[in-house]
């Protein structure tokens, strides 16, 4: 079943809703989806930045190269955090549709974008040993500084090893 009508920056102390439950929002930039899942040790240091989900537990924690390497991260959900929030919190995640994604500077529009040592921060550096980030997409390249930049969101997931 989804929720229809969430508040994305909604951060809860206690469960509110069924982790990996899907809410959705109608906004005049079109439909958008987000995934409530239990906020993983370190949090999430705010808007805009990339966490990775767990599939059993729905717990979720930022993404680095160290949480999306094989054995520990391939594979697994991505969303992007709408709020800041402490480990043990509830939160939505986006998961479909436009906003904002926290990226490394000078990262480029329309290219592949990676994880990076950088918690919740993702690049299009292509370094090695880093992990493609499939189903985000940024519109707008990113300025000179890392920073939030307009992206897509499609059901993102850790994918293949660089």
């Amino acid at each position: 079943m989804y929720l229809s009508g969430i508040d994305p920056t909604q951060v809860d102390t206690v469960q509110t809703q069924g982790l990996g439950q899907v809410g959705w929002n109608m906004t005049p930039a079109g439909a958008k989806g987000y995934m409530y899942v239990l906020v993983g040790s370190g949090g999430f240091t705010g808007d805009g930045y990339v966490v990775d989900i767990d599939g059993s537990s729905f717990s979720a924690v930022q993404s680095t190269t160290t949480t999306t390497a094989p054995g520990t991260g391939a594979g697994k959900a991505v969303g992007v955090a709408r709020a800041a929030a402490t480990a043990g919190q509830y939160a939505w995640v986006q998961v479909y549709g436009a906003g904002t994604v926290r990226v490394a500077a000078s990262a480029a529009a329309y290219t592949i974008l990676n994880s990076t040592a950088t918690a919740g921060q993702i690049d299009d550096d292509a370094t090695a040993g880093a992990e493609v980030i499939d189903g985000i997409v940024l519109d707008v390249a990113n300025g000179g500084a890392a920073g939030t930049a307009a992206g897509w969101i499609n059901w993102p997931k850790v994918g293949r090893t660089l």
